[in-house]
């Protein structure tokens, strides 16, 4: 093999390591803390910890009927996403996803912080009020669809 050709073919296989091992910056999505990244040791449980549910900023207007809601199964380029609502005293009271994708890496970053950290922001707002999650536009609007099609049941 000519020597132009052998370097062409090492400096093909070293970009293409760099395209396969590249991760968006920033660490896990909606952290801010690099630090708290979910690890994917043995030990740590695969089971995503809830996060404390607050209190809904401004006084809810109780229009929705009570009841748990299943919002559609929406399917989207990574999987499908469906939430479901409880809602009690006409408020969203719980936010629970169905089904997220599974897959591994930054797939399942998005997944956890779509099972612990929005949940308590859509509680808090009383609905979907984010345009979308920088790094996971689909995944934000598959969920929000699904969101939205569980709160027309409920009202």
């Amino acid at each position: 093999m000519p020597k132009r050709g052998l370097i062409a073919l090492i400096l093909t296989l070293a970009g293409l390591r760099l395209i396969v091992a590249y991760s968006p910056p920033g660490g896990d999505i909606g952290s801010v803390d690099p630090s708290a990244a979910p690890t994917d040791s043995p030990a740590a449980s695969s089971t995503p910890t809830p996060t404390k549910t607050p209190k809904p900023s401004k006084a809810p207007t109780g229009t929705l009927k009570d009841g748990t809601y299943d919002g559609d199964a929406i399917k989207f380029k990574f999987g499908t996403a469906q939430v479901e609502i409880v809602v009690s005293g006409g408020v969203i009271t719980e936010v629970k996803a169905l089904k997220l994708p599974t897959a591994g890496g930054y797939t399942k970053r998005v997944t956890t912080f779509f099972q612990t950290d929005i949940p308590a922001r859509i509680v808090a707002d009383q609905g979907w009020k984010i345009s979308n999650v920088g790094g996971a536009t689909y995944t934000s609007r598959a969920y929000s669809q699904s969101l939205q099609s569980a709160i027309n049941q409920a009202s």
